[in-house]
């Protein structure tokens, strides 16, 4: 359950607590550096740099490259590979935040077969950020299937963290493929095993993409519900990077609900936090994104201020691929403010850098393309020196192969003919199992026919014989003392008790419901002898009962029977559903109990004869089982036979 905190108030604190949280993280990261410079030794200086790294999200691009570089000039001094891949891995971030996806997909690709078995978390932790520079790449579909890998991998090892990386990924995969749907549907997956991981390791980008997708889809109430959640975790771990996505989601969504003035405060936090980060390219992209704000708010001046800004940071950062957007949104803050002359000066400045960078562009294709000529041009002619050299092994290669195929193919053969042997052969020793189970289930139907017929023509005839002696003698006998009465009455109670079990037992051997009205008066008939106060039983029967055979009506009676009998013995419930439904040519059953319920799993390692009775008889029906139970939750088993 997520708690929404009112808007004012929330905005309130945020705007309190901000500068306290960039002071906490500040500190922590000045401590760090402190350290790095005042350690004694290597090892206290790598540990310090390494921990330094892992504010990452929060660091300057160049300022984290200066300590991966100072860490692989220890490693290299001291001949450690371990520090030297770790050094490596946090470099592949910074060339994902340089936005050099291809270079940081490369040293990945050639660090990963370098790592030993020593250094197995290190080697999660770059195939799980392999997934998110593929994915950042455009190649949604690598990165999903290498998420998959990792994730199947996580829950051999059960470890819960990659995991929930993992399917973070994939729903951020989904999200980029427009498939948003599917992208909730595993960011809900995630948000399961966010919340039993350890408060450090919680993913507070989790809920901001879940919001991204949620305004995507025009829920703007949810949106805003699951960008707070990002927010607050943002807070909770100093994660300024997702704090500073989250305002930016969370004034997309404001704009959706024309809640215009939220909606630029919330941009205006998200630069200042960008620029207590020190990230350049990700300052003057949310300096376009409130340049276009103020231009579409009527706030012109303002938009050409902020936008002219945001221009003088990516010419001194020569982040040259930004300029043409912020033109743009100059060019819209000018038209805004009426100023046509600056909008015509800002129109042709854009169509001058776009110019500027199709050359550049065009001219690094030709080079790359001029030395991939030259790289196939040498590759010819060796190619061509092997040639002469492998005609004259073809023959002979050739030869070989033949000979290989015919050999493969004879095992094969052989093999195939041998499988179809063995199919054979089991196909006749089922439908063996399969006669003698019929027989043995007949057999067993007919003895306890016979039993039943005996019990009821024979010992019940002789037991009411008995009765009635007794009671004949009972009148012809002098009057007796108290305790002779007492014997005899005591006597006439047993006889009398055991003609009611035999008839019950012989009865319940062969019920005589079944053979007037079938199956579901048999059925009742059985409840109708329950003796127990303590147990309600409900029983409901629908659709054509009456077109099924008569042995596999025995047989579903001789289950449900069974399945009774051990909620009586076992199940301590106070209510027992029944229902039996023939429709759709096939026979569904289901017995329903809200007793103490047990594992399934336990159970089926010691299966008692009773349920192995159970399958027997559906495995025989051509049925299915299924059985629903779980410790204090009651049993519901479900078996379903064909009709016909």
């Amino acid at each position: 359950m997520y708690t929404i905190i009112p808007t004012k108030k929330y905005t309130c604190f945020l705007l309190l607590f901000l500068p306290i949280i960039a002071f906490t993280q500040i500190k922590s990261i000045d401590s760090l550096k402190q350290k790095i410079y005042s350690a004694a030794d290597d090892d206290k200086k790598i540990r310090s740099i390494f921990s330094l790294c892992e504010y990452a999200r929060a660091l300057n691009p160049d300022t984290l490259y200066n300590y991966i570089t100072l860490a692989k000039t220890i490693a290299e001094r001291k001949n450690d590979n371990a520090v030297l891949m770790q050094a490596l891995y946090y470099q592949s971030i910074y060339l994902f935040k340089k936005d050099q996806t291809d270079s940081a997909l490369a040293l990945i690709n050639a660090c990963i077969p370098k790592l030993n078995n020593d250094q197995l978390a290190l080697k999660i932790k770059f195939e799980a950020f392999k997934s998110n520079v593929l994915i950042k790449a455009n190649r949604q579909k690598e990165g999903i299937e290498n998420c998959l890998q990792l994730l199947h991998s996580a829950e051999v090892n059960n470890d819960t963290l990659t995991q929930l990386r993992a399917k973070l990924s994939i729903g951020w995969a989904y999200m980029e493929l427009d498939q948003n749907e599917e992208a909730l549907r595993w960011f809900f997956e995630a948000v399961k095993l966010d919340q039993v991981v350890a408060e450090d390791n919680k993913q507070a980008v989790l809920y901001a993409d879940i919001a991204d997708v949620y305004n995507e889809l025009n829920k703007h109430d949810s949106a805003e519900i699951f960008v707070r959640q990002a927010i607050d975790f943002s807070i909770k771990k100093n994660d300024f990077t997702t704090l500073a996505n989250a305002y930016n989601i969370y004034a997309n969504i404001c704009i959706a609900q024309n809640n215009n003035a939220k909606a630029g405060e919330l941009l205006q936090q998200a630069i200042i936090i960008r620029r207590q980060i020190g990230d350049p390219f990700f300052i003057v992209s949310d300096i376009y994104q409130l340049g276009i704000f103020y231009a579409h708010n009527h706030q012109p001046d303002k938009g050409i201020a902020i936008t002219k800004e945001g221009i003088a940071i990516a010419e001194k950062e020569k982040i040259l691929e930004k300029l043409p957007i912020l033109y743009e949104a100059l060019a819209a803050n000018y038209k805004a403010a009426g100023d046509l002359e600056n909008y015509s000066a800002s129109l042709s400045k854009i169509i001058e850098l776009k110019d500027s960078l199709y050359k550049r562009n065009s001219a690094e294709a030709l080079s790359e393309m001029q030395a991939k000529y030259d790289v196939q041009k040498n590759e010819n002619i060796i190619i061509k020196q092997k040639l002469d050299i492998n005609r004259k092994n073809n023959l002979l290669y050739g030869i070989l192969i033949l000979l290989a195929v015919i050999i493969i193919l004879g095992y094969v053969f052989f093999q195939n003919r041998k499988k179809n042997q063995q199919l054979k052969l089991q196909a006749v020793i089922f439908e063996q199992k399969k006669h003698t189970t019929a027989a043995i289930l007949k057999a067993e139907e007919n003895e306890r026919k016979r039993i039943a017929e005996d019990l009821h023509d024979s010992v019940a005839q002789k037991m009411v014989v008995a009765k009635l002696n007794l009671e004949a003698l009972e009148s012809n006998l002098p009057e007796l003392n108290k305790e002779q009465q007492h014997i005899l009455d005591n006597i006439a109670s047993l006889v009398d008790e055991s003609c009611t079990e035999v008839r019950s037992l012989s009865h319940s051997m062969m019920p005589q419901a079944f053979f007037k009205s079938g199956l579901t008066d048999a059925v009742k008939d059985f409840i109708d002898k329950i003796n127990t106060k303590n147990l309600q039983v409900n029983f409901s029967a629908e659709g054509n009962l009456d077109t099924i055979d008569t042995d596999k009506e025995i047989m579903i009676y001789r289950i449900i029977q069974e399945c009774i009998q051990n909620v009586l013995k076992h199940a301590k419930a106070d209510k027992l559903d029944i229902a039996i439904i023939a429709e759709n040519n096939e026979i569904d059953v289901t017995i329903e109990d809200n007793g103490i319920g047990f594992n399934p799993e336990l159970v089926a390692a010691g299966e008692s004869i009773g349920m192995q009775n159970i399958r027997s008889r559906i495995n025989f029906l051509n049925g299915t089982l299924d059985i629903n139970s779980q410790a204090g939750l009651g049993t519901i088993i479900a078996f379903y036979i064909p009709a016909t």
